[in-house]
Formats: C-alpha cells, structure tokens, sequence
C-alpha cells in the first residue's frame, strides 16, 4: 500500500515538473510518455553547442534516477562517456527533487568549462529585433574597448547593408502560409512544406498535414497526426515537386519579393502545361500497350531476378577506411582458422571499393543500364538538395553486428535522413521508369527493413564465436555523403565478391 501511494506521489511531481520543464524549453523539449518501461522519456535540444540531452524516467523518479544519453555530433565518444558519467554522478546529489533543469544547467556549464565554441548565431535575428540566447562563453567580455570595437563595427555593417536589405526584404513563411489559405488558385494537396525537427532534422510533409492556427506551446504529448509546428522552423514550400519559396537559397517564386520575375500565375502556368503534357504521354502509352508489367518493388531475391546492380554510398573518409582495414587485420591474426580461403571470403579487399549499399537492382541489358544512369542523373538536383540541406548528411559507424551470424559487418547509426534519402531515390526511379517505360528494371534483392551496414566479411561458418568475444563498442568513424555510386556485382576467379563501380553521382 505504501508503495501504491508512493508512486501516486511520483507521478503528481513527475508532471508537475513537465509541465514546467515544457514553459521552460518551448520548442526545444521533445517529451514521450509510457514508453516501455519508463513514465517519460525528454530529449531536450541545445542548439547552442548541437547537443541533445535525454532522461529516461520510470514510475520512481525523482526517488529513482534518470538513465542519461547525450548526442552530441561534435563530440568524441570518450567526451560523449565523460559527460555522461559527470551528470549521472551530479543528479546523485539531487537525488528525491525534481533534477532535470540542474542536470541541463550542469551540461551547458561543462562545455563552458571546456572551452567549447557556441556555433554561429544567423545574423537575420539582430536585424529582426529577437532575442538570442547567449553562452556563457560568448557572453564573457575580454576588455571593454573590443566590446565598443565590436558594436561599433557592427552597426557600420548594419548601416552598410541597410538599403540592400530594405530593398529585398523576402516574405516570410507567415506570407506564404496565408497566401495558400486563401487563393483557391493553389491546390492545397500539391503543396508540401520542408522544416526542422529539433530531433529528425530536415522532414518534408505535404501541407494538408500541418495545422497552423494551433499555438505549438498549447500541444500536449499525446500522439497526432497534426503537425504543429513554430512557423520559423518552415525551411522551404515545393509546388507540384518545384520549390517556390527557400529560406536559404531566398527564392520567393511566389511574390517575387527577391527579385524574381516568377509570380503565381506562372507556377500555375507551368504545373498545368506538365498535367497536359504527362496526360499525353499516357494516352500514347496506353495506345501502344495494354499489357504493361506489374510493378516489382522491393522484392527479396529469387532465381530469376538475382541482383547484378547495387545503388550505393562509397565510403572515402581516410580515418574510417583506416579502422576499417586495422579491425579486419585484427580478425585475421585473432581468429586464422575461421578465415581459412577455403572457409570464407572477403569483401572489399580493396578500401577504395567500401561502400554503404542503399539498393541493389536487376539490370539485363546495356539499354536498361544507361536508362538507370539517365534517371539519376535526372534527379541529381533533387537528391543534391535532400543531402545537403540544411547541412550535409554525416553517417557515423560504431560497433559490429551479423546478419545470420554469417556476415559481420560495421553498423551504421540510426540517421533518418539516409532512410528518407533512400525512400526517395526508390520513389524517383521508378517515376522515371514509368516515363520512359523501361520495362524490367527491378529492386530486386531488398528487405523491407534497411539496416545501413558497412560489410567486413562474409563466411560460410558462422560468427557466432568472433561477435561474442569481440567488444561491440568500437568506433569506427565518420562519412558525409558526397557522392551515390551504381556498381555492377561480380564473383572474381577465386569466388570473392567484387563492385565495379560504372557510374558515379557527384553530391559535393
């Protein structure tokens, strides 16, 4: 009975405390409840240093401490464990009082300890008149004649630009959202809307799915299919797959604020002259054949259809590639008998052909292979976009896994942009298959589940023995992706897997 009441006290003082943690953090706390075994679980973001705190709190909290993970790209993972470790030992003197706040405060502290540089703060704010939040290590004054030199050189600049700025001034999301309320011109269901999730990054959902008039600090945690979201989150608008409004880039194809000469009438123009033309096209389509193939998608691999073709990422960063081959030497001296030639053999001998396979494909003649190089060339400028903005897609690596305890490979960290990038590449290709009607172009050989893996060996015993004695926390490093590669696969005379690379995708 007493630990009934007990818990019934926790939980009153568990939600006390969010719904003052969420005052306190607005847009920058994410909070999850009864997940699992935990009450809540808050990923609370600090944009000033690009870190992400999150406590994990069962029923017993605060009685109970927080299980704490920290994400923190510009960190090592010796930094990542030491902070940790600091934190966990901090909220030990904290222990039964609400903690989460001192815990924030003790994270932020320790990069100022550390000497940590805030990243840059988007100038645009100064000339808005907002608030910006200051670290304690940019707010620390060296002499008081830099600081008169710094103002002053500031407003010279603000001065200098004054006019420019003035002269194009760009409308602002805001603009743009109410503009798309109220001109029936638009169709709402060709609109999607790319913005920042504090958590996911960059995300892309169509318009209809966002509800703008709801205030995002009156949202409770229950799940939605609603998106609500700060309107200063919105990065771009795309009409009909064409982008009509980009904050960075300051296209404004929708008022011509910028300086464009592209206005509505023009966008509506150009997306009815392609409905005309691609109706055209499938009245000719549909003229000459009736009996077009079903659609294989991502089927696994059968006798017919084997995989010849593979879409991948190719791994080039010198570190990773330099663990990469010191791990697999580790291997082969550690464990000689497994990694016999005539028990297994290895993939990728050569570093320069590592990559991270994102599909594989089956391409019979040459006709469909320049076709499959047609389409993403096609799309370059699209998947350019997805890689790039707002930052370049970085992949880490760090621990080693099996499939079948027969393939030890490197695994990739969850990263939901490589899984959005991938969903977009299977989407556009198979638009472009249907425009240029290529017949037998399938995702042949593909699970459902991706699981983004870099492959070290692969063997006909199992690994079962090497993954239980082999630490599963080495990392490993990291690779931005600059470049998408289509390869042909090929056994070489001694039955080693071999990539030949005949088409690459500059991302750069």
């Amino acid at each position: 009975m007493a630990t009934t009441i007990e818990n019934k006290s926790n939980s009153v003082e568990q939600q006390e405390e969010i719904n003052l943690l969420r005052d306190h953090f607005k847009d920058d706390i994410r909070i999850l409840s009864s997940i699992g075994q935990f009450s809540y679980i808050l990923k609370i973001r600090a944009n000033q240093y690009d870190v992400s705190l999150t406590l994990q709190l069962d029923e017993s909290y605060p009685n109970k401490l927080p299980e704490i993970i920290i994400t923190a790209p510009r960190l090592s993972p010796d930094q990542i464990l030491l902070v940790q470790k600091l934190l966990q030992s901090y909220s030990e003197t904290l222990l039964n009082q609400p903690m989460i706040l001192p815990i924030y405060s003790r994270l932020l502290k320790w990069f100022d300890e550390n000497n940590i540089q805030t990243l840059t703060v988007n100038t645009n704010n100064i000339h808005n008149n907002t608030s910006v939040p200051r670290s304690p290590i940019n707010s620390k004054l060296f002499s008081p004649m830099a600081s008169i030199n710094n103002h002053n050189k500031l407003l010279h600049t603000d001065e200098h630009n004054h006019d420019e700025i003035k002269k194009c001034s760009m409308k602002t999301a805001d603009d743009v959202i109410t503009f798309i309320e109220w001109d029936s011109r638009l169709e709402k269901r060709f609109i999607r809307i790319g913005y920042i999730d504090h958590f996911l990054g960059l995300q892309e959902r169509s318009f209809n799915d966002f509800d703008f008039k709801i205030d995002p600090s009156t949202i409770n945690d229950q799940h939605t299919n609603t998106i609500v979201i700060s309107k200063h989150r919105i990065q771009y608008f795309k009409y009909a797959n064409e982008i009509i409004w980009d904050k960075k880039s300051r296209i404004d194809s929708l008022f011509g604020s910028t300086g464009s000469q592209q206005t509505i009438d023009d966008i509506i123009k150009r997306h009815e002259n392609l409905v005309e033309t691609k109706n055209s096209q499938d009245e000719k389509i549909t003229d000459i054949d009736h009996n077009l193939p079903t659609k294989r998608y991502l089927t696994l691999t059968d006798g017919l259809y084997k995989p010849n073709y593979l879409i991948s990422i190719p791994i080039n960063d010198s570190s990773l590639i330099s663990h990469y081959i010191a791990y697999r030497e580790h291997l082969l001296s550690t464990y000689p008998s497994i990694f016999s030639s005539s028990s297994s053999h290895i993939l990728s001998i050569d570093p320069h052909h590592l990559h991270l396979t994102l599909l594989t494909l089956h391409l019979k003649t040459t006709l469909q292979i320049e076709q499959c190089i047609l389409a993403l060339k096609r799309i370059q400028e699209e998947i350019h976009y997805h890689c790039s903005y707002p930052e370049r897609i970085c992949l880490e690596f760090n621990g080693i896994d099996t499939f079948h305890s027969k393939i030890l490979f490197i695994k990739c960290q969850q990263n939901n942009r490589l899984d959005n990038l991938r969903t977009l590449i299977i989407e556009r290709l198979y638009e472009q298959q249907q425009k240029q009607k290529i017949d037998d172009i399938f995702f042949a050989g593909n699970y459902q589940e991706f699981i983004p893996h870099i492959t070290i060996f692969k063997n006909k015993r199992k690994f079962s023995s090497i993954y239980q004695n082999e630490m599963n926390n080495i990392y490993f490093g990291k690779q931005f992706v600059n470049a998408l590669q289509l390869s042909s696969i090929g056994t070489s005379e001694n039955e080693q897997q071999m990539y030949h690379c005949i088409f690459k995708l500059d991302l750069s």
